[in-house]
């Protein structure tokens, strides 16, 4: 079972909790595969491989990755 996804912007449309604006669609995110949440579990990523360094640094290597 992966432990967490990682995503671009434009494929979600949560939100910034600080901001309350759109995910930017450039960015890449992630967040643990059950979230399922209205806000944005993590910051913005200027790279993919950025975001699931930051998501295997807190929920371990197993994970799935979308776009």
């Amino acid at each position: 079972m992966e432990n967490y996804r990682v995503f671009q912007g434009k494929d979600t449309r949560q939100v910034d909790g600080h901001t309350g604006k759109a995910a930017l669609k450039d960015s890449w995110y992630y967040e643990p595969s059950d979230y399922e949440g209205d806000v944005l579990y993590s910051v913005a990523y200027a790279s993919r491989e950025a975001a699931y360094e930051a998501a295997e640094e807190e929920f371990g290597a197993e994970g799935v990755g979308s776009s």
